[in-house]
């Protein structure tokens, strides 16, 4: 339940922070052109003495905040909003420090350790439980014999008790099983490794890459310009992306932008583009050309909040997780009232004999 619905609401962050954040996460309109990525970097320099920039996203609305990621030392470095058209940081969206308690919370419970702690293990087996009701719910729902599928699927609200609280678990619970099980399964995506590399190998045909390590710190070497592969880049776009991010590389690495196109159906719907140091296109590789396989295991995300099916989806998976707790309510309540039948029950036979 708690899961279920911390998920709702996380999969409304993007809207709620954008709403609360004008001036933020929106900028603006200017007559001046907006910093070249290379520009707004040596800005940042300025803004943020002694920190570097391990991230940077640019929009391609012209009333979009650049995103960048700084980091002082090592680690990931936190995240904030820059004006693109003078590189003036603008902070973090507003929200986003109850959003990343929420997240906590789905992810681990706040337990200590986050992704390598008890939280992470508790909740991997909680999507484990969720499969197994789900399936063997279903297996007790399925109707035996000849049945009219209309009684089956359509709920009795006018019942009372236990008659209503069984309709409400077992109808609504058929009308919501496949999203549950896609939002169980994909959510195991993060709980093990072993889950991951499986599904990976079963989607794609091949072994899971191996993540980057995290915190190894500067990078020797001075920075690769961007500029030159920003601007092949909106050259082959014709100008056309909603957002593009720079990996770091440094001088004489290949420049990597992965891109999002402004209809792209979700924001995990990425292009990989590889530049070369001079700007010349040394690879390209485009979401929708991409087999099935390696479009789902590259948009886990999308199809755990549903995103993946467009907007109905994305609408069904937030008031199935908003739901979650009807299901542990109600099947709490069922098996108390069938304890209390069976006492009421076994003290009848005692009294009859």
């Amino acid at each position: 339940m708690l899961v279920g619905v911390t998920g709702g609401i996380l999969s409304l962050e993007d809207e709620v922070t954008g709403l609360l954040s004008p001036g933020i996460v929106t900028v603006p309109v200017r007559e001046t052109p907006r910093l070249t990525p290379d520009a707004l970097v040596a800005r940042l320099k300025d803004e943020a003495p002694g920190r570097r920039v391990t991230l940077l996203i640019v929009s391609g609305a012209p009333d979009g905040a650049a995103q960048v990621r700084l980091a002082e030392g090592p680690g990931r470095g936190t995240e904030t909003y820059v004006d693109p058209y003078d590189g003036r940081i603008l902070g973090p969206a507003r929200g986003e420090e109850f959003f990343a308690f929420v997240r906590r919370l789905h992810r681990w419970l706040l337990l200590p350790g986050n992704g390598d702690g008890w939280g992470r293990t508790i909740t991997g087996a909680s999507a484990l439980a969720l499969v197994y009701l789900a399936l063997s719910g279903l297996y007790l729902r399925w109707p035996k014999g000849r049945r009219d599928w209309r009684i089956w699927l359509k709920p009795a609200l006018n019942r009372r008790g236990r008659a209503l609280y069984w309709s409400l678990h077992a109808v609504f619970g058929t009308w919501m099983l496949v999203l549950y099980l896609v939002m169980a399964l994909t959510g195991l995506w993060w709980s093990y490794g072993w889950y991951r590399d499986g599904v990976t190998m079963l989607l794609t045909g091949r072994p899971a890459a191996s993540a980057p390590a995290r915190g190894g710190g500067k990078r020797e070497g001075a920075p690769a310009p961007l500029d030159p592969a920003f601007a092949a880049f909106t050259t082959a776009t014709n100008g056309r992306y909603a957002t593009a991010s720079f990996a770091p590389a440094r001088e004489g690495e290949a420049i990597r932008i992965r891109a999002v196109a402004p209809d792209a159906a979700h924001a995990q719907a990425r292009d990989e583009w590889r530049f070369r140091p001079d700007g010349s296109l040394g690879s390209r590789d485009l979401y929708a050309e991409r087999p099935l396989g390696a479009r789902l295991t590259g948009s886990m995300l999308a199809l755990h909040e549903g995103r993946f099916f467009g907007s109905a989806g994305r609408i069904a998976f937030l008031l199935a997780a908003l739901a979650m707790p009807l299901f542990g309510v109600t099947g709490l309540l069922l098996y108390l009232g069938r304890r209390r039948s069976r006492r009421r029950h076994a003290a009848a036979t005692v009294q009859a004999a």
